[in-house]
């Protein structure tokens, strides 16, 4: 850079206005900004399986044999990406389908059942909905309605996979009997690809600076997971512009993720009850939208609060949740970076 580690906040912001900081690196700027919309719809890769089954059942969904169709995987897989993909392509079918397409969501999903209840939408619809597992939260009655009593609106839903395997079991989802495509992980090729689709059209130089043998070690520390990936490539960017470095290579990445603090931990050597606690602390923080409260950790499970207490502090020594403290209020939540793995070992064991 040209400026000085010495030089004012007030002239580094003056230069960022007029030099991103990742032209150091051979960018023209940041390339994992903004993280999903149409301008990224050309990251999509390896979901040949997902699609061919998608393309198997459409027809059963449209025909009216199922009411709905389920889409689950585990967090940060790419679920909402592939329903942003799989959106275009169905509109531009939408005349052969005979069906009006449409991506819900929980902030329009009462909008849209209200409209059909007043009969101003009379056109078959095919809803693709996203987050369903808060839908179904907020609006199970109304999504049951639509589902019971309007042959014409099928539905795609993309369920989280913890989820989806508490759900399932509901008496009304038994009844159904829905189809259900599972997203798998992907591989450490797909995800390095995922990587340099973002960056190959950004680069100011014909080097990337990421060389091979770095990216092969996010991908590894990614563990098959989309988001992990993009969160770890770009908290890596950031590493190297603090470190005045031109380049990421082994070393560098190394260094950087000592710097994350991830010990390595295995699944197995939890208890049953620190698995109960993981699963209580996502419900709540999913259903609060912050961490929880070891009171109401202990509420949830009908323990004791000292108890659950001492779980916590040995999860924490595990490094697999994090704590921080808001109004004199202490709130724990796993960490993001093993969410995925967390949803994806509840969604198949008996916890």
């Amino acid at each position: 850079m040209d400026i000085k580690i010495s030089d004012t906040f007030k002239e580094r912001l003056l230069y960022g206005l007029k030099e991103s900081e990742f032209k150091e690196l051979g960018l023209s700027r940041n390339p994992f900004i903004p993280f999903i919309p149409q301008e990224i719809m050309g990251t999509f890769v390896n979901r040949e399986e997902e699609k061919k089954m998608l393309i198997r059942y459409l027809p059963e969904l449209i025909q009216g044999f199922m009411p709905l169709l389920v889409l689950s995987g585990s967090k940060g897989i790419g679920k909402t990406h592939f329903l942003n993909y799989f959106h275009k392509q169905l509109k531009d079918i939408e005349g052969e389908l005979g069906h009006e397409v449409k991506v819900l969501e929980t902030d329009n999903f009462k909008d849209f059942f209200t409209k059909v209840f007043l009969g101003e939408i009379t056109k078959p619809q095919l809803i693709l909905l996203d987050d369903t597992e808060k839908i179904w939260e907020k609006y199970k009655q109304e999504f049951v309605q639509l589902i019971d009593s309007n042959n014409n609106i099928k539905f795609i839903c993309v369920w989280n996979q913890s989820k989806w395997a508490q759900i399932k079991n509901d008496s009304f989802y038994a009844s159904l009997k829905p189809v259900c495509i599972k997203m798998e992980k992907l591989t450490n090729e797909h995800l390095i690809k995922i990587v340099l689709i973002r960056m190959l059209p950004l680069l100011t130089k014909s080097k990337n600076p990421f060389n091979e043998e770095s990216l092969e070690i996010l991908a590894n520390l990614a563990e098959g997971v989309p988001y992990s990936m993009v969160y770890f490539s770009e908290k890596l960017l950031h590493y190297a512009l603090d470190k005045d470095k031109k380049d990421i290579d082994k070393t560098l990445t190394l260094d950087f993720i000592r710097t994350l603090k991830l010990r390595q931990f295995s699944f197995s050597s939890l208890t049953r009850s620190q698995w109960k606690i993981l699963k209580c602390l996502m419900k709540i923080t999913h259903s609060k939208k912050r961490g929880a409260t070891s009171s109401e950790v202990a509420d949830e499970m009908e323990v004791s609060r000292p108890a659950v207490i001492v779980h916590l502090k040995e999860l924490k020594s595990k490094n697999m949740i994090e704590e921080n403290v808001e109004n004199k209020k202490k709130y724990y939540y796993v960490k993001p970076t093993i969410i995925g793995q967390v949803e994806l070992y509840l969604s198949e064991e008996e916890i």
